[in-house]
């Protein structure tokens, strides 16, 4: 199908991140850590602000459209962030990625599911978002260890090769066929509707509603994990410019592997076991942060990055399985919304009890809190195989 090949080449454009192992090395070239938190905390709210709204236009005015919105401000906000003169552009450049790449969550998963329920191959939706992680996750990997090489060239090479990346996208963006399945005429009052209905999808039953929470109740954590965690303990962990670069590719190479295993570990286990597994696995990683050193320090980063990757696979499907077609993209982004919201409040004050207790102690705390949580849901769960 046209649609799914052309889905593959944007998945690996979208995520050629040439900063992927030096963003913060580079942002302390404009600022401190205090700084940091400040622009994490701008950057998940841009996010969480603009993810239903942006679901909603891509299921109104069409996802191959929004898409095409999605790689131009990308594109822009890399060049500026490559261009940068001070800590205004790069809050600047922070607000029109995180933008971006709101219009691209949910639309992208959603444009697929389309296409393949439009050709009555929806059962093939497993296979093909497990394919799409794996290409996001090898363009990430390859795209990190170039980007150090950029980065002791010039500090702003990596986000320009970004931006002429993203540049590329937008062209390939035209080349989609919008799926001919339940479009409906845009309208402020069907905007307006259609956030509201995709965010009652979630909790349209108490069935979804139970499965809603099981998955925030992970994915809040996720959150917090990729976005600032991992990374920050990487540094404490001893890894140094090199080594971060090698040690990001591994990791992301690693997690392409495991996307590509997830459709087999819940068709063992079903789905609410693999949810609680991953859960338990990556409290655990968290909790035994303080003892150890470099080289385990290393394998639980890529042993949580693996896990996500599986629970990014399993909140698609079961969410996708969940919705109406004409919901689904706006349902994707409330979830993602959802997701974001709890570390979108406390990004400042999560760097301070980093700044304050070590990141390593953090993620004890961190871990500690997860693996309690996932073990009173497990009490409360019949482990039927969904």
């Amino acid at each position: 199908m046209k649609n799914i090949k052309i889905a593959y080449i944007l998945s690996y454009l979208s995520m050629s991140s040439f900063w992927g192992g030096i963003w913060v090395l580079y942002y302390l070239s404009f600022t401190n850590y205090a700084g940091i938190g400040l622009i994490e905390s701008i950057m998940i709210i841009t996010s969480v602000t603009t993810e239903i709204p942006t679901g909603a236009v891509a299921d109104l005015l069409g996802k191959k459209k929004t898409l095409v919105f999605s790689f131009l401000l990308l594109a822009l906000g890399s060049f500026i962030m490559g261009t940068a003169i001070n800590f205004i552009s790069l809050l600047i450049s922070v607000i029109l990625m995180s933008t971006g790449r709101s219009l691209y969550s949910g639309t992208m998963e959603a444009l697929v599911y389309d296409s393949l329920k439009e050709k009555k191959k929806e059962n093939n939706y497993d296979r093909i978002i497990a394919n799409i992680t794996t290409i996001q996750l090898v363009a990430f990997a390859l795209s990190t260890i170039i980007g150090g090489f950029m980065y002791s060239i010039n500090p702003g090479f990596p986000f320009i090769a970004v931006g002429i990346i993203h540049i590329i996208g937008l062209f390939i963006t035209f080349l989609l066929k919008e799926p001919r399945i339940d479009t409906i005429r845009f309208s402020f009052n069907n905007f307006l509707k259609q956030t509201k209905l995709g965010f009652h999808q979630l909790f349209s039953n108490e069935e979804i509603k139970k499965q809603t929470i099981i998955l925030l109740s992970i994915g809040i954590f996720l959150v917090i994990i990729y976005e600032v965690l991992n990374d920050v303990l990487a540094v404490e962990f001893g890894f140094k410019e090199k080594q971060l670069g090698v040690l990001i590719s591994t990791i992301y190479l690693i997690s392409a592997g495991a996307s590509q295993i997830s459709p087999k570990i819940t068709k063992r286990f079903g789905y609410t076991i693999s949810l609680f597994l991953v859960s338990l696995l990556v409290g655990i990683s968290l909790v035994v942060s303080p003892i150890i050193g470099m080289i385990l320090g290393g394998f639980t980063i890529m042993l949580r990055s693996g896990l996500q990757s599986i629970f990014n696979n399993i909140s698609s499907t079961l969410i996708n399985k969940s919705v109406e077609s004409r919901y689904r993209a706006t349902t994707l982004s409330t979830f993602s919304m959802l997701q974001k919201i709890p570390y979108a409040l406390s990004a400042f004050v999560i760097g301070g009890l980093m700044d304050l207790w070590s990141a390593k102690i953090f993620a004890f705390f961190l871990g500690i809190i997860l693996v309690a949580l996932i073990t009173i849901q497990i009490k409360n769960s019949s482990f039927q195989k969904k």
